[in-house]
């Protein structure tokens, strides 16, 4: 079973080089962001590119844990509010998921460009506000880490053994359901093998 090669080729990798990415690979970025599907073509996320003057702000916003994230030469910040998109009953806010299939996106082009693209949500969304100038009634939804592959030295031990250790995801039949709720799809992934 062949599945897309960006997909299976993509990881969230933290060792990331700060050498600066040209205007042209991030705007191919940004644009396949915004190819992304939404509920009725409503496309409610909002995308800062950060660079320059403004990423150094915004790296203020970062945590210690986070710290690998302060030589990446782009953050992007993913922001929405609700009321840009489909709002359903019982709180069916489609902003939020349409914002996350722009991220998705971004990422795979990320990754079929050879670049390292790690969305976090380890951050303080007051700094980013600020850092950015999002006004009040928008929501920072995630920040994605974008650059060129690069050293390790600013990961902690635990960082560098999962970058360099094997990707791992939960079984199929532990998120997946077979009609039902709780009956596990009984085919495995084709990384897990028959």
């Amino acid at each position: 079973m062949d599945l897309l090669p960006e997909l299976t080729a993509r990881r969230a990798y933290r060792s990331i080089s700060a050498e600066e990415l040209a205007g042209e690979e991030v705007t191919a970025l940004l644009a396949a962001a915004r190819l992304a599907p939404s509920c009725f073509n409503n496309q409610p996320w909002r995308l800062v590119a950060a660079r320059g003057e403004i990423l150094a702000k915004l790296r203020e916003a970062l945590p210690e844990g986070n710290k690998w994230a302060t030589r990446a030469p782009l953050l992007v910040v993913f922001a929405t509010k609700a009321s840009l998109d489909c709002r359903l009953d019982e709180g069916r806010d489609y902003a939020y998921f349409d914002t996350g299939l722009a991220a998705m996106a971004l990422l795979l082009e990320a990754t079929r460009r050879g670049l390292r693209a790690h969305p976090i949500a380890g951050y303080s969304p007051a700094k980013v506000r600020k850092a950015v100038e999002l006004p009040p009634d928008f929501v920072p939804l995630a920040l994605v880490v974008v650059g060129k592959p690069g050293d390790d030295e600013l990961l902690a031990p635990w960082q560098k053994e999962r970058e360099r250790g094997p990707r791992e995801r939960k079984p199929l039949g532990e998120v997946a359901y077979d009609g039902l709720w709780e009956r596990p799809w009984p085919f495995p992934a084709p990384e897990e093998g028959a």
